[in-house]
């Protein structure tokens, strides 16, 4: 692999478009990169897997070009709707890059792998935000796209009152900017493939917009309603353009799959009015409703425009709100289409004001919303606020336990939030849940501990909180077995965790017992795994799999398992029979080996690779 020169272009806060504050936070993490990229090159190893992970790499750094590229030659307007798909670009770029580096780590000099271990956790504290003027500007864009308003002066007003507002705050406000952006856009339609109509319909209703109210920009000294109608007419709009850039209004297959707000409507002159004068009435939820019946797009249209506005609402009308939602949400499945994550916001403030207020019957309407957001959400999961943990955390030790631990499922898959959740106290939440034995919550704890083990940061701090010794009695359980069986997995990995098995010899015994008939190809599957790589660490392990139970679970898998619990059945039998210890047990195990109809010569060859990756893995820590 020749070198890579990353440099090639030369980007400062100015080069961007819109977005500078993500893309100058990718930059510092490139640079660094590029600092030893030509070391990293020179001191690979020779071995597939150093050259992969090179080439990840390399890889990984065209796509921060690429990204760079983009916000400093899209149109302006396009990428400021596409503010949240751009950080989640700039922290999937950063986990592959962490991946990529962490691999090439343990491929490399002590000197260098220091070096590799500070890029590392630099790029685990970066966190990437929008500029609060970019996301408004993107926000009343959006919530224009998704209007359905019929082609009338009321449209157009409404266009250039959008156009106005989002133009200065993305630095549209000169002649020429004003001629970048239209050529910006021309450029961006010609490199649009026609397999994303979306896309370029989006882009010729901006063009349309800056064609029809670019001009109207420059004239800040008339006011909206003065100059309407000489900025309708001065400027000759192609005919087809007067009607057809509606369809992206009116048409819900056209609506882009970004994620859109509503939250800034607010900031439209006339949806102040309207929404400060009726909010404070008592019936002034219907009102609002009535008005804006209509007014959007989607099947949720005033209930979700309300849901952007909740704070200026009396509490008997939020509660309403959230409640008209979730009833739509749980009857119309189609409605999840238009579900936004800006959404999320809104109501998670709103669970915390019903904690406030001590009205449980809202907190528990509010977090369950909140959940059906998340899991709508769940591909393209957005930031949510700081302090989102602590919140969860005092919704878990109240009346709403086990629906903020349903959230907290959710959530837990996301290695962001990993601080959070030490700091929060949440992980010792979870130590009180297992550890009473008559909790009603046992199921969906265990499931939130399996998301949670699988964070190597979190999976030392449940060891060192004594996390193993409380979950070996699920073992037991033949409903929640498989639950513990995989936390005991993701946690085997930490070399630490090992000493807490192999002094609980019980916890040993009781894994090995998951291999019994009863038990799910799964749990079994993960019960030979933890067993194999106990084994590899400490040969005292090896006493306690001699026990006659184990020995005929062995034998039986080994002959009738699964393909992969046959093969691993097969190599364990193997490495205890092999072990020059214990001569009264090898013709035990020569002869459960041999009544397993000659197939353990297939298994076990298929199985070689699997196990000298695990036993290398533990002979290297």
């Amino acid at each position: 692999m020749t070198g890579v020169n990353h440099g090639e272009h030369t980007y400062s806060a100015s080069s961007w478009k819109v977005h500078s504050l993500a893309c100058l936070e990718l930059k510092k993490i490139s640079e660094k990169i590029t600092k030893i990229f030509k070391a990293l090159e020179s001191a690979r190893p020779r071995c597939k897997s150093g050259l992969q992970a090179l080439c990840s790499l390399h890889k990984c750094m065209e796509k921060c070009e690429l990204l760079f590229r983009n916000c400093s030659e899209s149109s302006r307007l396009y990428l400021a709707i596409s503010g949240e798909k751009i950080i989640f670009r700039c922290e999937r770029i950063c986990y592959s890059l962490e991946l990529c580096l962490g691999q090439l780590q343990n491929m490399v000099e002590p000197k260098l792998a220091a070096q590799i271990s500070k890029i590392v956790d630099y790029i685990k504290s970066v966190v990437f935000t929008l500029d609060s003027s970019e996301d408004e500007a993107g926000r009343v864009l959006l919530a224009l796209l998704h209007q359905d308003i019929k082609a009338s002066k009321f449209a157009q007003l409404e266009e250039l009152k959008a156009f106005k507002f989002a133009a200065p705050r993305l630095h549209i406000t000169s002649p020429l900017a004003i001629v970048i952006e239209k050529r910006s856009i021309r450029k961006q339609l010609s490199k649009t493939l026609d397999t994303d109509p979306a896309k370029k319909k989006i882009l010729n209703y901006f063009l349309y917009l800056v064609l029809k109210y670019g001009k109207s920009i420059k004239e800040e000294s008339e006011s909206i309603e003065g100059d309407e109608d000489d900025a309708f007419d001065s400027l000759e709009t192609p005919l087809k353009f007067k009607n057809r850039h509606l369809s992206v209004l009116s048409s819900s297959s056209s609506v882009p799959s970004f994620n859109s707000s509503l939250d800034d409507l607010n900031l439209q002159v006339d949806n102040v009015s309207i929404v400060s004068s009726d909010a404070g009435t008592e019936d002034g939820f219907d009102v609002i409703q009535e008005k804006y019946k209509g007014f959007l797009c989607n099947p949720l249209g005033p209930n979700l425009f309300i849901l952007g506005n909740l704070s200026v609402l009396p509490w008997a009308a939020r509660r309403k709100a959230i409640e008209d939602v979730k009833t739509q949400l749980k009857d119309d499945q189609e409605s999840h289409l238009f579900v936004s994550t800006s959404y999320i916001s809104p109501v998670l403030k709103f669970v915390k004001e019903a904690h406030r207020l001590g009205d449980s019957g809202a907190k528990r309407q509010g977090v369950e919303l909140l959940l059906m957001f998340l899991k709508d959400c769940r591909t393209d999961m957005p930031r949510l606020p700081k302090g989102v943990m602590s919140d969860l955390s005092l919704f878990l030790d109240s009346d709403i336990t086990e629906e903020a631990l349903l959230v907290l499922e959710v959530l837990s898959c996301q290695r962001r939030y990993t601080y959070e959740i030490v700091t929060s106290g949440i992980l010792l939440f979870l130590l009180e849940v297992i550890k009473n034995q008559q909790s009603n919550h046992h199921h969906v704890g265990l499931r939130v501990l399996c998301n949670l083990s699988a964070h190597e940061d979190l999976g030392h701090h449940m060891i060192h909180l004594g996390f193993i010794q409380h979950l070996v009695p699920f073992l037991d359980e033949l409903l929640l077995s498989g639950y513990c069986v995989k936390i005991f997995g993701n946690l085997c990995a930490i070399e630490e965790a090992t000493a807490h098995f192999v002094e609980n010899e019980s916890c040993i015994t009781s894994i090995g017992e998951l291999l019994e008939l009863d038990y799910k190809v799964e749990e079994q599957e993960h019960a030979l795994e933890i067993l194999t790589s106990l084994y590899y660490q400490h040969e005292q392990v090896r006493k306690i799999l001699l026990q006659d139970g184990i020995i005929s679970a062995l034998g039986y898998l080994s002959g009738n398992g699964s393909c992969k619990c046959k093969s691993m059945s097969v190599e364990l039998l193997r490495l205890l029979n092999n072990t020059p210890d214990d001569h009264s047990q090898t013709s035990s195990l020569s002869d459960t080996s041999g009544s397993t109809d000659g197939s353990l010569k297939t298994s076990s060859k298929s199985s070689g690779g699997l196990f000298r990756r695990i036993k290398l893995k533990f002979r290297k820590s």
